[in-house]
C-alpha cells in the first residue's frame, strides 16, 4: 500500500507522547494537560488565520480578509467551551497535581500574548520573563514590531479613500467606520462593515474567554497566589476589562 496514511500524516503516536503527568495518582492531571495543549493547538490556529486577515487587510482586500476572521472568531469561541470541561475538575482535584507545577503558569503562553500582540500590540510588555525561553523572547519582540490587525484595517481605509493615510489611527478613522455603518449597501463598504462586526467578534470572545477563565481559576484555587507567582485571580480580574479595539466599541455611541 501507498501514500500517506491517518497516523503517521498526523503525527498521533508523537502527540499521544506528549502528555507526561509529573503526580503520581492525579486522576485529573491528564485532563489538564490535554487541555492546554489544546489551548496552544487552538491558539496556532487563530495566529495563522489573524495574519492572513492582516496580510488581505494591508494588501486592501476585506473581502478577503472576512473569511480568516470568521475562522478565527469559531476557534475563540472553542476556547471557552474548552473550559466547561476544564470545570468537570474540582478544587481538590486541582490541588493533587497543582504543586509541582511551579513556576508553570497560562500566564507565560507565548502564543496567547502574540495572539495580543497581533490584535493590538503590547508584546514587548510580556518578552522580558525570565520563564520565557530566547526563542520566545524573540518572537515576541518581533511582533512588536509588526503592524497590529488594527493598523491594518486603517491601511484598508486609506486604500480605498475613505481615510488620509496621515489620518489613520485619528478621529477621522471613527468617523469613516461611523458612515460605513451608517451605509453599507456597495459591495466594498459591505465588506468593510463585515469586517468590523469580525473584528468585535473576535474581541468579544476572548473577553468572555478572560471572564470565564478568572471565574473558573476562582472556582479552583480561590484567592491564591498563580503557580507562576502571579496573583492569581486578582490579576485575571485586571484584565477583564481590556479590549483589542477600542474605536470599534466607541462607535457604538454615536451611531
Amino acid at each position: 500500500m501507498t501514500g500517506t496514511d491517518y497516523s503517521s500524516y498526523l503525527r498521533i503516536d508523537d502527540l499521544l507522547r506528549l502528555q507526561q503527568p509529573l503526580s503520581e495518582g492525579a486522576s485529573d492531571e491528564l485532563l489538564f494537560i490535554v487541555v492546554h495543549q489544546s489551548y496552544e493547538l487552538w491558539f496556532k490556529l487563530i495566529l495563522h488565520e489573524l495574519e492572513l486577515a492582516r496580510s488581505l487587510l494591508l494588501a486592501g482586500e476585506p473581502w478577503n480578509a472576512a473569511p480568516r476572521l470568521r475562522r478565527a472568531v469559531a476557534v475563540d469561541e472553542l476556547l471557552v467551551h474548552h473550559l466547561a470541561v476544564l470545570e468537570t475538575m474540582s478544587p481538590e482535584g486541582f490541588l493533587e497535581f497543582r504543586d509541582p507545577l511551579a513556576p508553570a503558569s497560562g500566564f507565560q503562553s507565548t502564543q496567547f500574548r502574540e495572539i495580543e500582540a497581533v490584535s493590538s500590540g503590547t508584546a514587548d510588555v510580556h518578552a522580558e520573563s525570565p520563564l520565557r525561553s530566547e526563542e520566545q523572547r524573540t518572537a515576541l519582540l518581533r511582533r512588536a514590531k509588526e503592524p497590529t490587525l488594527w493598523d491594518a484595517l486603517c491601511e484598508a481605509l486609506s486604500q480605498h479613500g475613505f481615510v488620509e493615510r496621515a489620518d489613520a489611527g485619528t478621529g477621522a478613522v471613527r468617523a469613516a467606520i461611523a458612515a460605513i455603518y451608517r451605509a453599507h449597501t456597495d459591495p466594498v463598504r459591505a465588506a468593510f462593515h463585515q469586517v468590523f462586526e469580525l473584528m468585535v467578534d473576535h474581541d468579544e470572545a476572548i473577553a468572555r474567554w478572560r471572564h470565564h477563565h478568572a471565574l473558573m481559576a476562582a472556582r479552583e484555587i480561590g484567592r491564591r497566589t498563580g503557580t507562576g507567582g502571579s496573583l492569581g485571580v486578582a490579576y485575571l480580574d485586571t484584565t477583564l476589562g481590556e479590549r483589542f479595539f477600542p474605536v470599534l466599541w466607541e462607535v457604538r455611541s454615536g451611531l
